[in-house]
Order: structure tokens, then C-alpha cells, then sequence
């Protein structure tokens, strides 16, 4: 064993012993990978994906790359990484992300398990006791410029005020699906069954399913301007060695209008003003700064941005020339779901459901304070 491997840390998996092993191994599995088309980015996206995961979540990865048969699973593993979790992240306005099912070994039994589960979907006749709970936690002001909460009768008069709207964390769109569809039901286990996968500190370490979308931990407040662009993932938070004290990341398509609003030294501290409610969880806000880490370096989150405008622009119809890609439309419309994974067999729960119903996406945005 090398030296650099007697410094890797174990992990929990069947494949691998050590982190370094892990590693390795993606990263020869990957190198070995043939381009279907000069357009086809699976190994590059797919280094910057584990790049970004939390330890075991790249572990997880690692396992998923090194089952992959051929060079056909490898994409198709890309693409249910985009599909049913990048895109997913983004839905919000009434898009509708149809998922490409993992080609990973047992991810059937894995959905199944979700399901089994009899998930509630979550419900806005709470969140306005929520965004009054986080007010008071977060003192009526906007976490990261400070600015007092224009509703707030006691902020001092000399002082910076907007309107405050309650930001998900994890986006309120992925704890919404309809209850009496069991299409709306397997796209949301398949949805969550990934993020499980490779954030799995959600679950062995919080207990966070999607029926705790509206909890405290998973909100905070920000002016309406940056509530916008956190949800699009524009810019994140990432944690630093002290505890809740996060570095704030923008990214390219971050509007510069708001730069003159953050913190000078780039930080925010995250302080509770009401010990009742806790503070946003570092666990959520670590994923919310992988997801926006990924999107933004592997150019996904243009992607999906240009269909979404591409769609908007034809009125959802394809384009004359025959070069819209139909399955990549239907990741971001309200189409019927078809997976784009090539060459895969139907899971026999999805051969019941051909056409099922969208997935209500919906903005993360309450009333202005």
C-alpha cells in the first residue's frame, strides 16, 4: 500500500477499502471512457460531479462509475445525475423534469423502498407560520446584506429596509408532487432516491426527507433580488472552519446589480436571534454549494437554462430544422415524461404509466414583508 493510500480514509462500501482506492479507480474508468460525439462531456462532467460531493457521496459515485459496463451506462449514469438531480434543483415556474433512471445496480429496490414509505407531499397552508418563525430567528433582516425587513416597525429609521422572502434551501418543488398519482409518486422517489445516494449526510445524519422541506433549518431570509438568485443557484454559501460563518460564491450569471450589497470581506455569519428555531442547516447549505458548484463548472446550468428559453421561444413546439433534441425538451416541459437513457428496459412499475402527469413545480417565494 502507497503511503498516499495509508493516508486515505476508510469508507463504507462495498468496492472500495479506501477513499484513495475509490479515486483511483473513477479516475481510470473515466479516462478509458469514448466520446459518443464531440458534444458528449459525461467523463468531464462526471470528475466535476464527484469533485464536489461530500466523502462518502463520492465514494458512492465512484462504485456507480466502476458497475457501468460500457461506455452506454456511463452516459446513461451522467444523465440520470442531470435529469434526476441537477434539474430537479432547478424546477421551479412549472417545469417538469423527466428522469433518466440509473443504470446503477439495485436503485429499483431503492425507489421501491421510498415509496413504501407513503411520503406526504408538502403544503403552503404552513409557510406563513415558517416565514414567521424565521423572521424572528433571522431579527428582520436578510442574512447576508443585513438589510432590515421593510415590514419590521422596529428596524431603526436611518436604516437599509426591502422586502424579506423566505428562501428554501432545498427547493420547495421537491417536496410538492400529487398525492393520487403514482407517476408524480416514482418520479419523486427516483428524484430523492438519487439525492440520497450522494448526499447521504441527509439521511443518516439529519433524517431530512422531502416531507421536511418546510422546516426551520431549511430556510432563511433574503431580499427578494437575492432570493432569485440563490434559487437559481447563481450564487452559494460555503462553509469555512467556523461554525455557521459561510463564504459567499458567486457565480458568472450572478447579477451584478447585488454586488454592491454583500458583505465587503466576501462572509456572512448565520446568527439566531430566537433559540426557539434553528439556524439553516450547514448539512442543506453544503448541498445547496455542491449543486451550484456542479451546475455552474460543468456548464449544465446554461444548458438547462438555453432549453428552458429555447421551449419558451417555439410556444413548446420543435424546430423546423430538425435540431431540437426531444428528450432534452422534455426535461424541462410539461411533456410527458420520457427517459432519455438510451437502450435501457422499462422498470416494470413504469410500463403501467406512459403518460404521466407533470411535476408541480413551484417558485420558493412567499409573500414580500
Amino acid at each position: 500500500m502507497s503511503s498516499q493510500e495509508s493516508l486515505s480514509p476508510a469508507v463504507s462500501s462495498n468496492v472500495f477499502a479506501t477513499f484513495a482506492e475509490a479515486k483511483q479507480t473513477l479516475d481510470r474508468k473515466l479516462e478509458q471512457h469514448q466520446p459518443l460525439h464531440p458534444e458528449d462531456d459525461t467523463a468531464s462532467f462526471l470528475r466535476i460531479f464527484h469533485k464536489y460531493l461530500p466523502l462518502q457521496g463520492q465514494v458512492n459515485l465512484a462504485e456507480d462509475v466502476e458497475r457501468c459496463a460500457d461506455n452506454e451506462e456511463l452516459r446513461q449514469l451522467a444523465e440520470s445525475l442531470d435529469t434526476g438531480l441537477l434539474r430537479p434543483m432547478l424546477a421551479h415556474g412549472g417545469t417538469t423534469p423527466a428522469v433518466t433512471l440509473s443504470p446503477r445496480l439495485g436503485v429499483e429496490d431503492s425507489i421501491e423502498a421510498l415509496l413504501s414509505d407513503d411520503t406526504q407531499t408538502a403544503s403552503r397552508s404552513e409557510q406563513q407560520l415558517l416565514r414567521n418563525h424565521c423572521l424572528d430567528r433571522d431579527g428582520y433582516q436578510c442574512v447576508v446584506t443585513k438589510a432590515w425587513s421593510s415590514g419590521y416597525d422596529e428596524r431603526p429609521s436611518d436604516s437599509i429596509h426591502a422586502p424579506l422572502e423566505a428562501a428554501h434551501i432545498i427547493p420547495f418543488a421537491l417536496g410538492v408532487f400529487q398525492e393520487n398519482s403514482a407517476d408524480e409518486r416514482y418520479r419523486h422517489a427516483m428524484i430523492w432516491v438519487n439525492i440520497n445516494r450522494y448526499f447521504p449526510d441527509l439521511r443518516s445524519r439529519m433524517g431530512f426527507s422531502s416531507e421536511d422541506i418546510n422546516q426551520e433549518e431549511n430556510v432563511m431570509m433574503l431580499v427578494e433580488g437575492l432570493h432569485g438568485q440563490f434559487g437559481s443557484f447563481h450564487f452559494v454559501l460555503e462553509a469555512t472552519q467556523t461554525p455557521h460563518r459561510y463564504r459567499v460564491k458567486t457565480f458568472s450569471k450572478f447579477a451584478s446589480l447585488y454586488l454592491r450589497f454583500l458583505p465587503p470581506d466576501g462572509f456572512v455569519t448565520l446568527t439566531s436571534h430566537d433559540g426557539r428555531y434553528p439556524l439553516p442547516s450547514p448539512i442543506l447549505l453544503a448541498v445547496h454549494a455542491a449543486i451550484g458548484n456542479i451546475l455552474n463548472l460543468s456548464g449544465r446550468g446554461d444548458k438547462i437554462e438555453e432549453l428552458k428559453r429555447h421551449l419558451g421561444g417555439m410556444g413548446g413546439g420543435l424546430s423546423r430544422d430538425g435540431s431540437t433534441r426531444v428528450e432534452d425538451l422534455l426535461s424541462v416541459s410539461k411533456l410527458s415524461i420520457l427517459s432519455s437513457g438510451a437502450n435501457r428496459q422499462p422498470h416494470p412499475y413504469e410500463k403501467q404509466r406512459r403518460m404521466p402527469t407533470m411535476f408541480p413545480g413551484t417558485e420558493n417565494q412567499m409573500p414580500s414583508s
